[in-house]
């Protein structure tokens, strides 16, 4: 079996939506009423002074990583991915290649289970909504 990567049949406006639910996803995800307060914690600052950092910038560059990822994605899965296959895809990438990818990060870092398991489940959470818009979007 071979793996096909074929951006002539993105939806860009799909692959547009899908990353602004993710982004938006991830305003609710580390919310200090959800996991944001957890989540500074874990790595060791707090979480109020995070309005000190270039807000902008950070949220630019989150923005353009989850778009990339988004059309990633939309190649991968192609125009007419049923919506079942595409979660299964999108849940596996985030949890095998993301989430590992990231655990070995963590393991050399001594960055903690708490902090993997919030970041983790984010990405989880999100590629699961992605490919769903994905596969939904016509």
């Amino acid at each position: 079996m071979e793996i096909t990567v074929n951006f002539e049949y993105v939806n860009w406006l799909a692959v547009l939506g899908a990353t602004i639910a993710t982004f938006l996803l991830g305003g609710f995800w580390y919310a200090p009423m959800v996991f944001g307060r957890l989540w500074a914690k874990a790595n060791g600052f707090e979480f109020d002074k995070m309005k000190e950092r270039n807000m902008a910038l950070m949220f630019f560059l989150a923005f353009l990583a989850q778009w990339l990822s988004a059309s990633l994605l939309a190649a991968i899965l192609g125009p007419n991915a049923e919506l079942g296959y595409a979660i299964n895809v999108g849940v596996l990438i985030a949890a095998f290649f993301v989430g590992a990818s990231t655990a070995v990060n963590y393991i050399f870092e001594n960055r903690g289970v708490p902090l993997l398991l919030i970041n983790g489940s984010y990405h989880i959470v999100s590629f699961a909504i992605m490919a769903a818009i994905l596969a939904t979007w016509q």
